[in-house]
């Protein structure tokens, strides 16, 4: 395995007041759309596979998902957090022998990034380097890890990205993308209504304002 695509949807949606991941969009739950976006990115690719860390206690769901080409991975009971799902993603990799290049980390709740976003940091990705997407001068997700810094992210379980990419800073490599969705995440039911409203350009999403320099979104809950 070259690149794993890790999609993070073990939080409990206490912002949003139901589960989101179940939310529709246009009659698909946010969790399939996600993880299709991902399989889609990892189609351009000999050696990509798709994980997603679902909650600890959460069969029905990884029930639903047996058809897709993904390994459900349960994240611990607690913390749960972005940095303990990402740690145990590490943990689960290692003990299959696996050995990315680079774990391409997406949130479950940022269903409208475009495949092609995911394929671009992918090729920016390198082993000593940390890939984050920059949209009209603001940070967003998903963010490329880079295999030096896995072993890193596996004691850094009770921290966001936020810290890591501030531990690192060295290794970050800001990435130009022509897509403000790496900024559209979905935490309230607000977050939702505006992003299903189309813009002026006919897209399927309303990009929340932001501003220049403005830190990355907060993890999914």
């Amino acid at each position: 395995m070259e690149y794993s695509i890790v999609v993070l949807a073990a939080g409990y949606s206490h912002r949003f007041g139901t589960d989101k991941r179940l939310a529709s969009i246009h009659g698909e739950p946010m969790i399939l759309r996600t993880l299709q976006t991902a399989l889609d990115a990892a189609d351009k690719f000999d050696h990509a596979a798709v994980q997603v860390v679902l909650r600890a206690r959460d069969s029905v769901l990884a029930n639903g998902l047996k058809k897709l080409p993904v390994k459900v991975i349960h994240a611990p009971v607690w913390p749960v957090s972005i940095g303990t799902s990402l740690a145990h993603v590490v943990e689960q990799l290692q003990r299959s022998g696996a050995n990315p290049k680079a774990v391409l980390v997406c949130l479950g709740d940022m269903p409208f990034v475009e495949p092609e976003t995911l394929t671009t940091l992918m090729q920016a990705a390198e082993e000593d380097r940390i890939c984050v997407p920059v949209c009209a001068g603001t940070r967003g997700y998903p963010i490329s890890i880079g295999r030096k810094y896995l072993s890193a992210l596996s004691r850094l379980r009770n921290t966001g990205m936020e810290k890591v990419l501030r531990i690192f800073a060295d290794a970050v490599v800001d990435v130009e993308v022509a897509d403000p969705a790496i900024n559209c995440d979905i935490n309230r039911p607000d977050d939702f209504h505006a992003a299903m409203r189309p813009d002026l350009f006919g897209k399927i999403f309303a990009s929340p304002d932001t501003v220049p320099d403005a830190p990355i979104p907060s993890p999914s809950e």
